[in-house]
């Protein structure tokens, strides 16, 4: 980038990605600022993403292949006293309720479009530019060094989460059931329409969740198809399991300028911002 960016972006997930692509594309300097890649745990995540979300990311070039986004054709939700609520594509007249993306896909196809773009030049560290935006996610040195207030709400329950093979298909559904005992689990279709890989997003006590991640595996099993009621025949884990604490949180600024440099300014953005999901790392 010959000229000084225009705006630097500290974090470089899925929405400092997009950030970026989306300045670029408006002519937009941009410095993306990325931290070096460490080799973690197995990335177990899937996000719900609407038809706006998808028609963003097309435009950008960034839409994962039909293998790692699945359209949802129905939902299935299963009430604690045997009531059902369904709701159908077909009947909305959609393509889709919604699609069920694996996010380490997403992630790199974001990283792609991002290399193929002049106006992003990726840094290892933060550099001045008119206006920061930070995209550092929950975690964020930055908004802390800001010395903005990040008020967290916790909840009782944790989210445990993992991938499974089905043992029949799927058929683009995505179930879910509450329990009497304040449980929730989903069942989110992966691996295309008619594919048999789903992820699970079980919200459960957090006095229980330790006990869930510590069974064996054929344990788990048993314990997973038990509370789906068989909808899909047996299940079988296929990945590792992880569990982050539900919460709520939210900044009480998004906006200011930086300390001692009136004449620069710094956003929050994502997570940094405000965020109504699990608060810790990955798995």
């Amino acid at each position: 980038m010959a000229l000084p960016p225009e705006v630097c972006i500290r974090g470089a997930g899925i929405v400092g990605r997009t950030l970026a692509l989306l300045l670029a594309r408006e002519r937009v300097r941009v410095a993306l600022v990325a931290p070096p890649a460490t080799q973690g745990k197995e990335d177990i995540r899937a996000y719900a993403l609407n038809t706006a979300s998808r028609t963003l990311l097309e435009s950008l070039r960034a839409w994962p292949d039909a293998a790692h986004a699945t359209p949802v054709r129905e939902m299935l939700v299963h009430g604690d006293e045997g009531g059902r609520v369904q709701f159908s594509a077909a009947r909305q007249k959609v393509d889709a309720l919604a699609w069920i993306v694996d996010v380490p896909a997403l992630e790199q196809q974001l990283a792609d479009a991002v290399r193929f773009q002049p106006l992003i030049e990726v840094v290892a560290e933060p550099v001045a530019a008119p206006l920061t935006v930070v995209c550092e996610g929950k975690a964020s040195t930055t908004r802390e060094a800001l010395g903005v207030s990040y008020e967290v709400t916790r909840y009782p329950q944790h989210a445990v989460a993992a991938r499974l093979d089905a043992e029949q298909s799927h058929d683009g559904i995505a179930r879910q059931w509450f329990n009497d005992k304040g449980e929730v689990l989903a069942l989110l279709p992966l691996g295309g329409t008619h594919g048999k890989t789903v992820a699970l997003v079980w919200s459960v006590d957090q006095l229980r969740a330790p006990a869930l991640l510590a069974q064996g595996d054929e344990e788990f099993n048993a314990a997973i198809t038990e509370a789906s009621h068989g909808a899909l025949g047996a299940l079988k884990l296929t990945s590792e399991r992880g569990a982050w604490p539900l919460a709520r949180a939210i900044a009480d600024r998004w906006t200011g300028a930086m300390p001692g440099q009136p004449t620069r300014s710094w956003a929050l953005a994502g997570d940094a911002a405000h965020t109504v999901h699990p608060l810790a790392a990955r798995a």
